[in-house]
Parts: structure tokens; C-alpha cells; sequence
């Protein structure tokens, strides 16, 4: 994933003195599952803390609840992106891209299999 300029403009006008880019493009899904819906955010991250799980699981938690709330959207992530003022400077993450098609095309699947 890339972090275009435009997220280090804001950074700065925001009073950000320095991003860890390599570091940020990880998180970026979690940054999104806290502006979308932060108290399951703050849960999340409380419960994993609470149980020392290390970051890394926390991070590959966050996935599942917003591949949720794409599914109210037709799983159709970039246009969440897109809508979210604070998301919409990010590119969306690619594995979250596959997660939301993956799970697109598994409902699909289903409900044709279903209707035959």
C-alpha cells in the first residue's frame, strides 16, 4: 500500500512532527475500524490488551469487524473510504480489499446455490 503526500500534508497541518511510514501502512485498517466505529474499536483493542495477546494479533483482528460493515455497503470498502473524511486521504489496504471480495463472493455463491 502506498501513503500518498496528501496524508503527510495533512500530518503536518494536523501538528504531527514525524509518521513512521513503513510502520503506519500497517495500521492503517485499524485507524479506519476506530474512525468507522470506535467503540468496537476500543473493545477490540481493550480485549486483546486485557488477554496480552502482542499487537500483531490485535492487527489481524481488526479485519474481521470492518469487512462486517462493508457487508452493509455491498462490501464495497473504497467507497467507505471514500465517504470517510478522515479515511479518504488513505488508500484502502489490499488485503482488506481481498478479505471484502472474498467475502462478496462467498454471499453470492451462497445465494445462488441456494436458489437453484
Amino acid at each position: 500500500m502506498q501513503v500518498t503526500n496528501q496524508v503527510y500534508r495533512h500530518a503536518i497541518q494536523a501538528g504531527a512532527t514525524h509518521i513512521n511510514k513503513p510502520k503506519i501502512r500497517h495500521y492503517v485498517h485499524c485507524y479506519a475500524l476506530h474512525c468507522l466505529d470506535e467503540q468496537v474499536s476500543n473493545a477490540l483493542r481493550k480485549a486483546y490488551k486485557d488477554r496480552g495477546e502482542n499487537v500483531g494479533t490485535w492487527r489481524q483482528a481488526c479485519y474481521e469487524p470492518l469487512v462486517k460493515l462493508a457487508s452493509d455497503h455491498h462490501y464495497d470498502i473504497d467507497a467507505i473510504f471514500n465517504d470517510h473524511p478522515s479515511l479518504s486521504i488513505w488508500y484502502v489496504p489490499t488485503k482488506l480489499r481481498k478479505l471484502c471480495h472474498a467475502q462478496r463472493n462467498n454471499v453470492v455463491s451462497a445465494s445462488n446455490s441456494a436458489s437453484f
